[in-house]
């Protein structure tokens, strides 16, 4: 049966809420209005133009006015249309491939097209079944692949399926996913093991074997554990962990390299065909600076690949440590999280002390002595030694870091104090609110995502009151009321211009952003970073420059190297037309250069991914015909995870696939292109869903209603104007 070349789709479910009177109000008021037009003398007498009308077009036009004005008269009780739209979803499999770069590293190069073809085949074949497949490599992390043109890369530098699997649960979560079809080498080096400590979903995962399953005789250095910061005179700790494959009964020996000279040595003897190495060693930080040491293991005969067979590593020696006097009027888990995220800096030591506690009060005096900075809990308006906290510090002219979390500081900020802060006296209520960090601060740089992620973060407690800052004081935080974003600044720096640089936070509560921290990434990265940069900036000396390039001291071989700088004119203004030239130079010499480019905060500069190695780099900018510069050293580490000759793991894979309902299908070169689709057949193909979606819409979005109405006035004044006149 052939489709009508014009049709309309009348709706047929309406929601009215009008009355049976309104209804039939307009319908009186519609058919008097045509009857008062065209009801009156049936034999209308020509006017002073056209002929007249005859009866039966009369009572036409009478009833093409009724009609019209009924419709107009029905939209305006604005009457609703409901309408229901079916979407049909499909069952979805998964394709994980493990992108890392030790599924290739004993092929040959065309090994990769052949694994990308065998891919392609399976996911051709789950279509097939009635299947929609999702593609995803991972290395680091999670990539999609969604064009069907792209492929499969194996270039990533670790391994880590815990962070692929955390990313793709918030994808499939609530979809009609049959399964997780993945392929590894199960050769796992970061984040939680994938047996024990992933969080799978609750899906079947049927696995299968990727790399290199035959054992070749080698030695490699699997990682080193040191610090990053050592203290001259002091001996530091080196652990190296030494894998050791078809070596049994084989001697081996770790030397370290330190300006030319070997400075330590350790042999050991390898018992067992597939043994790790443990080889603990301290080392002597003997002058200050930058000092790069390498370690090297001794090649034995018939070693399968003696390019991994060394590690470099950089130590900063300083002459001694930052001290961090923490101080607290009692114990608070806000001083125990600020504590806990200042313990990865190396360069800092933090002194705390309890003052509800405290036994010894020359401990806190020499604290202070020694102090390069304070973080103070609930000192403002308290008293130590009979003078109050705020004038002992200023004595000493410590950065500080106030924190006011409870009354009796709020108190002290509503009276007249030195820092410049006011507080409202309205009530004593309290509040919750979130955070909302300063989009235009930019005295620090933040990492990304934690604007976003702040946001998210429990609720701080504070006083329900306003604060006014002295204009000496920049904001950091806004409160913030749900959606609702104010310009109620709740935490506060200030800068040396105007005394001891000192951060004022008011309020009590983040102790709960590092557990959210930690939940939601396994991680307290982007809190501590949080945290640290505070301190730093008060711990820095203040030498105030018109161009400012940073960049992360210590990168990883497979980050990407970025700058970021700001320039300045004479009224210390940031500049946006500034030209800054930034010169990257290698330990041999070769040098990169770029030109960095506006951003929104300042300039940016990306060098990408370098090899591991020292660089220097130098910054220059003619700023209002003075030329400046700036440079710095960046440490480009190369943790050479997937460069082992490991045999793969596939034990791990069997057991992921047991531990999730699914099954191990074997090696992939000796697995059936159809093996994944009939193990997804075996356990049941998910039906075909189908989604009801309901919406209400109303009548005038139905256009066939007014273009009838417009029509049918149309006709009538034509006919009116053209038999009848005016």
């Amino acid at each position: 049966m052939q489709s009508m070349p014009f049709q309309i789709d009348i709706p047929r479910d309406w929601i009215i809420e009008a009355e049976v009177w309104q209804l039939v109000t307009l319908l009186v008021m519609a058919g008097a209005i045509a009857f008062g037009l065209y009801g009156w003398n049936a034999a209308i007498q020509q006017r002073s133009t056209g002929r007249g009308l005859p009866g039966w077009l009369r009572w036409a036009m009478g009833l093409m006015r009724f009609i019209a004005l009924g419709i107009i008269g029905f939209l305006l009780i604005e009457p609703l249309i409901r309408s229901t739209e079916y979407n049909e979803e499909k069952p979805i499999a998964i394709l994980l491939v493990d992108e890392s770069a030790s599924i290739l590293s004993r092929t040959e190069h065309s090994t990769a097209d052949t694994i990308n073809a065998w891919s392609k085949a399976i996911m051709e074949d789950l279509i097939d079944r009635g299947l929609d497949v999702e593609r995803y490599g991972f290395a680091s992390h999670l990539r999609p692949i969604v064009s069907v043109d792209s492929a499969f890369r194996w270039d990533g530098s670790q391994t880590n399926l815990n962070e692929a699997i955390r990313t793709l649960n918030p994808r499939i979560e609530n979809r009609n996913v049959a399964g997780i079809v993945l392929a590894s080498d199960g050769l796992i080096n970061r984040g939680a093991s994938p047996v024990y400590g992933v969080q799978w979903p609750n899906l079947p995962v049927w696995a299968v074997g990727l790399g290199d399953t035959s054992a070749v005789r080698d030695r490699w250095i699997n990682s080193v554990n040191h610090n990053a910061v050592a203290y001259l005179g002091n001996a530091f700790p080196v652990q190296a962990f030494i894998e050791s494959q078809g070596m049994e009964g084989r001697a081996g020996q770790l030397e370290v390299v330190h300006n030319g000279n070997v400075i330590a040595r350790k042999s050991w003897k390898t018992v067992s065909n597939s043994e790790r190495t443990k080889i603990e060693l301290m080392l002597n930080a003997e002058s200050t600076g930058l000092q790069k040491y390498l370690l090297r293991i001794a090649v034995t005969n018939g070693e399968y690949d003696i390019s991994n067979n060394q590690r470099t590593l950089y130590i900063d020696v300083l002459e001694s440590r930052r001290v961090i006097a923490c101080i607290g009027a009692a114990a608070h888990p806000d001083l125990g999280a600020i504590r806990m995220a200042l313990e990865s800096m190396e360069s800092y030591q933090v002194k705390a002390f309890d003052i509800a506690s405290l036994r010894n009060p020359n401990d806190l005096t020499d604290a202070l002595n020694e102090a390069d900075l304070v973080i103070a809990h609930n000192l403002l308006g308290k008293r130590w030694g009979g003078m109050e906290w705020s004038k002992l510090l200023a004595m000493n002219n410590l950065p500080i870091w106030w924190l006011a979390a409870d009354e009796s500081t709020w108190n002290a900020l509503q009276d007249y104090n030195e820092l410049g802060v006011q507080m409202s006296v309205s009530s004593d209520l309290i509040q919750t609110h979130q955070t909302r960090l300063n989009p235009s601060f930019a005295s620090l740089e933040w990492p990304e995502g934690l604007a976003e992620a702040i946001r998210k973060w429990p609720p701080i407690l504070g006083p329900f009151e306003q604060m006014t800052w002295s204009p000496a004081w920049s904001t950091l935080a806004n409160r913030q009321f749900g959606d609702v974003e104010t310009n109620d600044a709740f935490w506060g720096l200030r800068g040396s211009s105007s005394g001891s640089k000192q951060i004022l936070s008011i309020g009590e509560g983040f102790w709960r952003w590092r557990m959210r921290n930690f939940a939601e990434s396994q991680s307290h990265e982007l809190f501590d970073i949080f945290i640290q940069r505070q301190v730093q900036f008060l711990a820095a000396e203040d030498l105030r420059k018109r161009l400012v390039v940073q960049t992360e001291k210590r990168v990883g071989a497979d980050q990407r190297m970025t700058f970021s700088g700001q320039a300045f004119d004479a009224a210390w203004t940031p500049m946006r037309d500034a030209n800054i030239e930034l010169k990257l130079t290698d330990e041999e010499d070769q040098v990169f250069t770029r030109t960095m480019l506006p951003a929104t905060r300042g300039f940016v500069a990306d060098f990408g991914r370098m090899p591991a190695g020292t660089y220097e780099w130098e910054a220059s900018s003619t700023l209002d015909g003075t030329s400046f510069d700036t440079n710095g050293l960046v440490i480009v580490e190369d943790t050479q995870i997937e460069r082992t000759h490991a045999a793969a793991h596939l034990d791990i894979l069997d057991q992921v696939a047991q531990n999730t309902g699914g099954s191990f299908l074997g090696y992939w070169k000796d697995t059936k292109i159809t093996a994944a689709g009939d193990a997804i057949e075996a356990s049941g193909i998910p039906s075909v869903i189908r989604h009801e979606n309901t919406q209400l819409r109303e009548a005038i979005d139905w256009r066939f209603f007014l273009i009838l109405a417009l029509t049918l006035l149309t006709i009538e004044w034509i006919v009116r104007r053209r038999n009848l006149g005016y």
